[in-house]
């Protein structure tokens, strides 16, 4: 006969053996069938559908050596960043190595540097110091996917890839593509006298002077051979260049898109949150936020030219103005019979048949109506990165890179844009509205108690 006390016991000791045995389940289970939920702001330790996109599109092995030295803040970010790379691919493994417990390993990497990480594949390597999605994705495309030559025209005014400044230059443009795949140099077209035949993409970043007729000449023949080029145009700039496009199936609007409902409330006139993005076109159908241009002209596909689709649409009370002293600060105005009303097509993407005659794929050409969304002023806002990257992967045939990466700027954390209507809505909801509802209720109450009996 077993005493109630020994029963109590015995029942104590079973519930804590099931207890520990369904904790054990828990944890093997999760470990086998490990699923993240991320609620930071912007989903910061969720990889990008682009580093998604690379990872499991991998079709040869990639080894990861990380090289840490115990301590280092960042050393956790970088294990959790491996770690779920190697969760998106079996062809992906990484080891991470403590420096201070083995510094021949360091050494024999030729590795001098806390926190490098060296990535391998097939013979090419990689290095990367900084602990984010970007440069990791960055490394494993350059030692798995063959390089590409991007030629940047120069000469003419055009946006500097080399400069840092600010407001005109492009720098960040180069490092966005360089981070990519691409191998960036520029071209003096004047001097050179033709397009370099190991050109895998020609970049025209918002000439203000025209091109001469021996470099547009140099231009048509890279076309006619079957080139693609990403050509971003300013209002009333380069009529000879635009002669040129329209030749290949683009027309160039010589006009300023006015929107005044999408232009940033208390900003530049000019400068627009471009709202419709055509979902059919893989260039702008990954695009997760709209695109900021400032300054932009009208560019519509000739379809008897040229197969074609519109990346970008101006707002519905946008219109093309053809005074180019709004450019100058004057005040934009409507004009019947001169003006054409929105919605328009800012930015376009068309193939054509190249005219040499000879077998080679169709010339693609992506035309924008604006080049400052490419400097270093605007790059970092919305989806201008994307749209970037995205215009030059389509133009080098690398349509498996186009997807939405890791913005460096997240909105409403990092930044805030108001358009106008939307001030306007805030104008009227917190200064009228409210107020009104505020002395409804009074007027409501006043009589209530006058009347009640």
């Amino acid at each position: 006969m077993i005493s109630p006390a020994v029963r109590q016991y015995l029942r104590l000791i079973v519930a804590t053996v099931g207890f520990a045995a369904a904790l054990v389940g828990i944890v093997a289970t999760a470990t086998v069938y490990n699923h993240r939920i991320d609620l930071s702001p912007g989903d910061r330790f969720t990889l990008s559908d682009h580093a998604l996109n690379v990872l499991r599109s991998l079709d040869r092995p990639v080894r990861i050596t990380a090289f840490i030295r115990t301590g280092d803040a960042r050393n956790p970010i970088l294990k959790d960043l491996l770690w779920q790379a190697a969760r998106e691919s079996p062809r992906l493994d990484y080891e991470v190595v403590d420096v201070n417990k083995s510094p021949t390993r360091a050494a024999s990497a030729g590795v001098s540097t806390y926190g490098a990480s060296v990535v391998e594949s097939q013979g090419r390597r990689a290095t990367f110091t900084i602990p984010t999605e970007r440069h990791l994705i960055s490394a494993i495309v350059h030692v798995t996917a063959p390089p590409a030559k991007v030629y940047v025209v120069t000469g003419h005014g055009e946006c500097d890839f080399s400069s840092q400044n600010r407001k005109t230059g492009c720098s960040e443009a180069r490092a966005a593509l360089s981070l990519e795949l691409y191998d960036v140099e520029s071209l003096a077209l004047a001097s050179r006298g033709e397009v370099p035949a190991d050109a895998d993409v020609v970049i025209i970043a918002g000439p203000q002077h025209d091109f001469l007729p021996a470099e547009i000449d140099a231009l048509a023949h890279y076309f006619d051979d079957g080139g693609d080029a990403f050509v971003l145009l300013e209002p009333y700039r380069s009529p000879r260049l635009a002669a040129l496009l329209s030749e290949y199936g683009v027309r160039p609007g010589d006009d300023v898109v006015i929107d005044p409902d999408n232009r940033l409330a208390g900003g530049e006139p000019l400068s627009s949150v471009v709202p419709e993005r055509n979902r059919a076109h893989p260039i702008s159908a990954m695009l997760e936020s709209p695109v900021l241009l400032s300054g932009m002209r009208s560019v519509a596909v000739d379809h008897d030219r040229a197969e074609g689709a519109w990346l970008l649409k101006s707002g519905q009370r946008s219109w093309a103005s053809g005074d180019p002293e709004v450019l100058e600060g004057r005040r934009p105005r409507f004009v019947a019979g001169r003006d054409v009303n929105g919605p328009l097509s800012v930015a376009v993407a068309v193939s054509s048949e190249p005219r040499s005659g000879e077998l080679h794929e169709k010339v693609r050409l992506v035309v924008i109506g604006d080049s400052d969304f490419a400097t270093n002023r605007f790059l970092a806002y919305l989806s201008n990165r994307d749209l970037l990257v995205n215009a030059v992967n389509w133009l080098a045939r690398q349509e498996g890179l186009i997807a939405p990466r890791a913005p460096s700027k997240k909105p409403g954390v990092n930044w805030l844009f108001v358009s106008h209507e939307d001030l306007a809505t805030v104008f009227w909801t917190a200064a009228v509205v409210e107020p009104a509802l505020f002395v409804l209720a009074g007027i409501v109450l006043l009589v209530w108690r006058r009347f009640a009996p």
